[in-house]
């Protein structure tokens, strides 16, 4: 049986690149978190004022905890 692959809206491999060092490697990986959650948002077909305020409510979580693993 062969299986087909499906690729998830949001999914890591579609928002970091392989191969390629990060210089500040929080930030980059919170960053394609937030773009790959967006994706799978609007994949809902959530309306963009939904998903901008949700995107600012963990921006604001991230400035107030100021530290990573948040």
């Amino acid at each position: 049986m062969h299986q087909r692959k499906v690729t998830l809206a949001g999914s890591a491999h579609l928002e970091l690149l392989s191969g390629v060092v990060q210089m500040r490697p929080e930030d980059a990986m919170f960053d394609a978190m937030l773009r790959g959650w967006r994706a799978q948002q609007k994949s809902r077909g959530l309306k963009d004022e939904t998903v901008d305020d949700r995107e600012r409510l963990i921006r604001r979580f991230l400035e107030f905890a100021n530290d990573y693993p948040w």
